[in-house]
């Protein structure tokens, strides 16, 4: 294995400071998340996760996807019942996916969407997500993907600020 080897596994909860000090170098070039990164390790922590996964080179955590449950506030949820008429217990939504600015172009992004996109095949579930329209790269990875424009929306955020999103699902 070459020290440059992107390695997918399950996150731990020990990799939660490397991975929040990622996510404050990813919104300080990103502006990712909208919300800030005032808590990254509490952000990181989603209520709803199903299952989460690090993408790591050298043993050090450079980046994560959580996948969680479809709640009836998500907006990436709502859209997806609407245009398919699916029941919200059939979706997963993968959530929180970056990789530090540091270690992008070796192809984490396409490996932790993957990971996620393959446990939710075997859950029998149907993916859809929300991406902020200013994330071209995210948006260029998810249509690379195979991913479906649904919709666009208004991703409202932090005491009454919103961005213009985009929603998507993955058919199957």
């Amino acid at each position: 294995m070459t020290a440059d080897r992107v390695v997918i596994r399950l996150r731990h909860d020990a990799d939660l400071p490397a991975l929040a000090a990622s996510l404050v170098r990813v919104h300080s070039v990103d502006g990712y998340p909208v919300e800030g990164v005032a808590d990254p390790e509490a952000w990181l922590q989603h209520p709803h996760a199903l299952r989460s996964w690090t993408a790591e080179i050298a043993g050090k955590p450079i980046g994560q996807v959580t996948l969680t449950s479809a709640e009836p506030d998500d907006e990436a949820a709502q859209v997806w019942r609407r245009e398919t008429g699916g029941a919200l217990a059939d979706l997963v939504v993968p959530v929180r996916l970056f990789v530090d600015p540091d270690h992008r172009g070796a192809g984490a992004a396409q490996l932790l969407m993957s990971a996620a996109m393959e446990y939710a095949r075997s859950l029998h579930r149907a993916v859809a997500l929300d991406v902020m329209a200013k994330d071209r790269a995210a948006i260029r990875l998810y249509e690379r993907l195979g991913a479906r424009r649904l919709d666009t929306i208004s991703h409202n955020h932090s005491d009454g600020l919103s961005e213009p999103a985009i929603v998507y699902d993955f058919p199957a």
